[in-house]
């Protein structure tokens, strides 16, 4: 099943669910937002799956229509799930080796997910504006203490985002020893959340098997696998709710 958020109804926008050919969206009735239908989410499933099966005859919409599946959320954490990820950072932060088997992570900012089409307004390019591709899950409620084994089970849909990033003001704010706040403004979220299911086989092991393909300004950048994560989604949402239930 394929979900998405169009720009219209408010600042949450108008939950739909969208065709196979991406299309044509139908909404799903007695849920308006996305996340009203996560905090129902087993009651919400016979509309959401006939909306998903009116969408296959339901409204035009075009690339531009869609806001972010989330235009906002309670809590956002980024993982750093790759190692050569890792070697990079502590290279252009001049940091020695970390020591530690576990995974790094930070809280980023929630309130507000740029729309996949969108300009993204940002100071200065002298800030260093980068770009990351990344995968990223979104769950139900996650009991604080909750294990590996357990976690998959509150995973309800996957996303692909562009987590942007000001290099220039990184290193200056990692040497606080608080992390970021300006280094990391809004991230840019592709237009569908799709259920782990309509992956398929991909969809294994707490990860997506499946290269994300990444191009700038029409040429080709990189096509990491999601199979290379050192860490599954299972061990992320595991280690953030170690002390914490999320969302």
């Amino acid at each position: 099943m394929r979900l998405a958020t169009l720009r219209r109804g408010g600042r949450d926008g108008t939950l739909v669910a969208v065709s196979r050919d991406g299309a044509r969206v139908a909404p799903v009735a007695g849920y308006a937002t996305l996340q009203a239908a996560l905090d129902d989410w087993d009651a919400a499933q016979a509309a959401l799956h006939a909306a998903a099966q009116a969408a296959e005859s339901g409204e035009g919409v075009q690339p531009d229509d869609f806001a972010a599946p989330l235009p906002r959320a309670w809590q956002w954490l980024d993982g750093s799930a790759f190692a050569n990820h890792g070697a990079l950072m502590q290279l252009a932060f001049g940091h020695a080796p970390i020591e530690t088997d576990l995974p790094l992570m930070y809280q980023g900012m929630s309130h507000q997910f740029i729309a996949p089409t969108a300009d993204v307004p940002l100071p200065s390019e002298a800030d260093g504006i980068d770009f990351e591709g990344e995968f990223g899950v979104v769950t139900g409620d996650v009991p604080m203490g909750c294990s590996a084994d357990d976690a998959l089970a509150h995973v309800r849909l996957v996303v692909l985002i562009n987590d942007w990033s000001l290099r220039a003001i990184a290193i200056p704010e990692m040497k606080t020893g608080f992390g970021w706040v300006q280094a990391k403004p809004a991230c840019s979220v592709a237009p569908f959340a799709v259920t782990p299911d309509a992956l398929g086989d991909a969809w294994r092991d707490g990860r997506v098997h499946l290269p994300l393909t990444v191009e700038v300004d029409g040429t080709w950048f990189g096509s990491p696998n999601g199979a290379a994560m050192g860490y599954g989604f299972h061990e992320l949402i595991a280690h953030a709710a170690r002390t914490r239930s999320l969302p």
